[in-house]
């Protein structure tokens, strides 16, 4: 990025998932219509109710509708960061992005989400570019016992706490065994920039 002032920018990304539905007045329906009769609110979403479909002439439809599902925020992850200007030797360079998504375990044990994977799967570069890798890991999470949801607990292999990704040279692109360490060459030219 590119900031006139050349200093570090500081961000915040905030992501929420939510479900809205059109049943009642999304913008309009907050926390005070929650429903409370005696107080003369009555919530214009209600668990499982019953309406007439036929004006009085056969026993009214009950409708599936789980008060839980409706106006629901499912994901809300707030990070922080830091963007930091170009250096003067990165002047007219490519920087390719590099992340790591997914989650620890077997295509069972991670849906909805993914197993490990890094984006993009595959990175063409030149001797020239530059590389910069995102990626986040654990050696110390408290997710609780698999709960089956993809999301809690330490599927998959590894030690329990931990959530860990690696590089490591491979033999072929369509083997899943890395190269023994005495043939590797993938970090005889890599210069690490703190």
């Amino acid at each position: 990025p590119y900031f006139p002032s050349g200093a570090a920018k500081r961000c915040t990304l905030r992501l929420r998932y939510n479900i809205t539905t059109d049943e009642f007045d999304n913008y309009g329906t907050d926390r005070r219509h929650n429903n409370f009769p005696d107080q003369g609110v009555i919530s214009p979403v209600e668990q499982d109710p019953t309406i007439d479909v036929s004006g009085g002439e056969s026993k009214p439809l009950r409708l599936a509708m789980n008060t839980n599902q409706y106006g629901r925020t499912f994901q809300d992850r707030t990070h922080m960061f830091k963007v930091l200007p170009r250096t003067s030797g990165m002047a007219g360079k490519i920087l390719h992005n590099l992340n790591v998504r997914g989650k620890r375990g077997n295509i069972v044990q991670t849906f909805p989400a993914v197993e490990y994977d890094f984006i993009p799967n595959n990175l063409t570069m030149s001797a020239s570019d530059m590389l910069h890798i995102q990626w986040t890991g654990s050696n110390t999470h408290n997710n609780g016992n698999d709960g089956g949801d993809g999301q809690t607990g330490d599927a998959g292999e590894g030690t329990a706490g931990t959530d860990r990704h690696n590089f490591l040279q491979m033999l072929k692109s369509d083997l899943n065994y890395p190269m023994p360490y005495e043939q590797t060459t993938f970090w005889d030219s890599v210069e690490s920039v703190n």
